[in-house]
């Protein structure tokens, strides 16, 4: 009965323009949270990565000048 109820309030009284912006706010606002969270852990995977690879390089190098 109640689903029923909220459907007919749904058609029979829309939102208001305020209440649907309000909402559309909030869902952006959680996007942007979200999203920015993702992108420091990829700039601190990106970060780890540099490092790994500097490091391989440069235990890496000295086996490289051995080689004729």
């Amino acid at each position: 009965m109640n689903k029923i109820r909220t459907l007919w309030q749904f058609f029979t009284h829309p939102p208001k323009a305020r209440e649907l912006a309000a909402k559309e706010l909030e869902n952006a606002k959680r996007s942007y949270l979200e999203n920015k969270t993702h992108a420091e852990y990829y700039a601190t995977l990106c970060s780890f990565e540099t490092q790994r690879i500097a490091r391989l390089e440069k235990y890496l190098e000295p086996s490289q000048e051995q080689q004729p």
